[in-house]
């Protein structure tokens, strides 16, 4: 689970990011990013109704993405707003593919220390 601090919540900060933001993928995932003024790194996971109709796979989903983030929240850059968006084609993921393809990700985006 992300901590209260690292989460992106309000739809304007969402709109921000996707407005402003730049962009890396690699694959199945990808991400939208950019600055903010806090000391931390936040992160959102907008997973649609265009993924799957069904809202169990949707929330296992943004599970399996949350805990895949958690693992890079200390190799983060401070200040930065990140968007994880997931093709609607990953419907059955595993964790450990999504960890190493948002290690591909992010080192793509320079937003690892």
């Amino acid at each position: 689970m992300l901590p209260f601090k690292h989460r992106l919540k309000k739809r304007e900060d969402f709109a921000q990011v996707f407005s402003k933001g730049a962009y890396a993928g690699f694959d199945g995932l990808s991400i939208k990013f950019a600055k903010n003024s806090l000391p931390v790194s936040r992160i959102g996971f907008p997973v649609g109704k265009n993924y799957s109709k069904k809202a169990v796979v949707r929330n296992r989903t943004r599970r399996i993405l949350r805990k895949a983030c958690s693992e890079y929240l200390d190799k983060l850059k401070p200040g930065f707003d990140i968007i994880v968006l997931i093709k609607s084609d990953y419907q059955n993921i595993e964790l450990s593919k999504v960890i190493s393809e948002l290690q591909n990700v992010f080192s793509k985006a320079n937003l690892l220390i």
